[in-house]
């Protein structure tokens, strides 16, 4: 069994309320890739650099979405 990533459903959460350019910013994934991510094109030599990068903003947005524990 193969687990596979949807990489534009991660770009596309990540790009809410932000431009391409700005995710470059944070990711530091080049704005080429981003753009290509988010309009669904295959990237099958992902950097593990890039991957590592997005994987972690994700993270950190789905963390920040969670509602707070008393």
């Amino acid at each position: 069994m193969t687990n596979t990533i949807d990489w534009t459903a991660i770009v596309r959460d990540l790009l809410v309320g932000r431009t391409q350019t700005e995710l470059q910013e944070i990711t530091g994934v080049h704005q080429g890739v981003i753009s290509d991510l988010n309009r669904g094109l295959p990237k099958p030599q992902l950097t593990y650099t890039y991957g590592s990068a997005l994987m972690k903003a994700h993270e950190e947005l789905c963390q920040a979405k969670e509602p707070e524990e008393a």
